[in-house]
């Protein structure tokens, strides 16, 4: 099993069953692991089950995607940039409100993610994945480049994606999810957000 080294800003507090309860507004630092790794799998389709991936959170419990799913569907972003982070952070409660988790993994080290967090002010989950093992196992990790490509995956709480993307979109994440999701728009402004 490889490893990758993972901050959560916005972890989940765990229940005594060891199952993560909702996001909040909590910074935590976690080190995670991915199952796979190696080889990108092809990218993801809709209909296709997303891949599992563990973390260890701040209280020394091991989670996994499949926790944070028991909770609603998830928004996973590879990719971003300081730009898409502060968007994705401006649209964080909208997300929220519509039961839908926002996790982002970037390939930095578990220091520079801790400076991100503090810099953009981030109170969403950030996973650090310095070696590209999770985005490997989302096909959309470069070897070549040494980073993921800008990436998206809605996964609803089944765990199967809903929608994926390789660019980030021009609408707002929560219009992007309820659209993937087949559901109203909640909280959000209509409309396509300043990316």
């Amino acid at each position: 099993m490889l490893v990758a080294a993972s901050v959560l800003a916005a972890a989940s507090p765990a229940h005594a069953s060891g199952n993560a309860a909702p996001a909040d507004a909590a910074t935590t630092a976690v080190a995670a692991s991915a199952g796979g790794g190696g080889a990108a799998r092809p990218r993801l389709s809709p209909g296709s089950k997303a891949p599992d991936f563990q973390y260890q959170s701040y209280d020394a419990l091991w989670q996994n995607l499949h926790n944070v799913l028991e909770h609603g569907d998830v928004l996973l972003v590879f990719g971003a940039s300081d730009v898409d982070l502060r968007t994705l952070e401006r649209e964080r409660e909208a997300l929220v409100r519509a039961r839908v988790t926002p996790l982002a993994v970037v390939e930095k080290n578990d220091r520079e993610v801790w400076a991100s967090v503090r810099r953009l002010g981030l109170t969403f989950s950030l996973l650090a994945d310095p070696r590209g093992v999770i985005g490997a196992q989302y096909g959309v990790f470069d070897a070549s480049l040494g980073r993921s490509t800008s990436a998206w995956f809605v996964i609803d709480a089944k765990g199967r994606v809903r929608q994926s993307g390789t660019t980030m979109p021009s609408q707002s994440w929560p219009v992007v999810t309820a659209t993937a999701l087949g559901r109203p728009v909640v909280g959000s402004t209509q409309g396509a957000s300043t990316r």
